[in-house]
């Protein structure tokens, strides 16, 4: 306040003795304050530390043993230098010697249909579905340059269920882009040992398939895959809150109406454009889908048992009685069920997600023949004698 007041006096022209008495300071501080570029602050001396003196045995010890922790430092200067100070000192030290490594981050551009980020989210609740409480999983797709996205929704994580989704997200798209990126996701990574990744063998038969290229992101580093996680942020506070249905088809019609007229028509945050031009932009120069849809169903073959049902996550479903002791295979996917002999569907059900039904049910044991009343025998009429008739008798 005084230093504010006294460069206003001083600037009115006022000399420093009239100043001075103004404000009811010493001739030499109203100089100082005027000649001040910033308000004065009271500092004091930094009392240094018990470590200060250690530093330099600090830098050695980095030195040669760059990734050497806290404890085992404390250990050795009370040891050999007398350090009686506690472990949270030196570990508070140590992390201003070593600092972690920043990697800088580099905003990328991207051009049409070049690239489609990919990733799971599992949803914040767990809705009630066929009397279960079930987890809901959600593979992400976004496409950078546009910003839009789509998604498709499963029960679990499967190989399947990613395959599954990138035929939705292709066929929902018109097209193939040129390239996929991922987290290190088991369903495409199978290893990775640095930066040598080893393809899930499912995985590269649809990359064969659609023919795009893959890359996985290095692991940690979430920023590489920005576009998606915005997307997976997106959906679950701006499509999830307060949704109710009863199947995962109802959540996909649902979800379908909101991509449509609300995820994808709007304006993009970042780069103030309209979304869906972007994408219509992106479709026309999307490479053509292939002429035949790729086979994601999970396949297990099986022998037909005596009774005919085949068991699948719970629940059973019959083949043909004449396919008893033969083998078939039970083809499953999100939403279906069916069964192959020889290549040929013979059976083909809606999944259910329940467990212990039975499609179609079993034919019920018939009750037993109900028992037919009992028809009383005729009791022929008898006639009591007369009273004369006794006092015959009797004489």
């Amino acid at each position: 306040m005084d230093w504010a007041q006294v460069r206003t006096l001083a600037a009115d022209g006022l000399s420093q003795r009239e100043i001075a008495r103004r404000v009811g300071s010493g001739r030499n501080t109203v100089r100082r304050l005027i000649g001040a570029a910033q308000p004065p602050r009271y500092s004091r001396a930094p009392a240094g530390s018990m470590l200060d003196p250690l530093e330099p045995v600090l830098r050695r010890l980095l030195d040669d043993w760059p990734d050497i922790r806290a404890p085992r430092v404390t250990e050795i200067l009370r040891e050999d230098h007398g350090y009686t100070g506690s472990v949270d000192l030196v570990r508070k030290r140590l992390a201003t010697l070593r600092p972690r490594p920043v990697r800088p981050a580099q905003r990328t551009g991207y051009r049409p249909g070049q690239v489609l980020q990919l990733d799971w989210g599992e949803m914040p609740t767990r809705p009630r579905i066929a009397g279960h409480e079930r987890r809901v999983y959600a593979l992400v797709a976004t496409l950078p340059y546009s910003g839009a996205q789509t998604a498709h929704f499963s029960f679990d994580l499967t190989t399947e269920s990613f395959l599954e989704g990138h035929v939705r997200i292709f066929d929902w798209l018109g097209g193939v882009v040129r390239e996929c990126v991922y987290d290190n996701l088991r369903s495409a990574v199978a290893r990775r040992d640095g930066d040598r990744v080893t393809w899930n063998p499912r995985f590269l038969a649809l990359r064969g398939h659609y023919a795009f290229h893959a890359t996985a992101c290095t692991p940690a580093t979430p920023r590489e895959k920005g576009s998606v996680e915005g997307g997976v942020r997106y959906l679950k506070t701006g499509f999830w809150p307060a949704r109710r249905f009863g199947s995962l088809g109802e959540l996909d019609e649902q979800y379908a109406r909101w991509r449509d007229r609300v995820c994808n028509r709007r304006i993009h945050a970042t780069g103030r454009f309209p979304v869906a031009e972007r994408l219509a932009h992106e479709r026309d120069v999307l490479r053509p889908l292939p002429p035949t849809a790729f086979d994601f169903a999970g396949v297990r073959p099986v022998r037909v048992p005596v009774d005919g049902y085949l068991k699948l996550g719970g629940n059973f479903y019959r083949a043909p009685l004449s396919l008893v002791q033969q083998r078939v295979e039970l083809r499953f996917e999100r939403d279906q069920v069916w069964i192959l002999e020889r290549g040929q569907p013979v059976a083909r059900y809606r999944r259910s997600y329940e467990r212990g039904r039975w499609f179609p049910p079993p034919r019920l044991r018939p009750e037993p023949p109900t028992a037919r009343p009992a028809t009383g025998l005729g009791t022929p009429m008898v006639a009591p004698p007369e009273l004369a008739d006794y006092a015959e008798l009797c004489a």
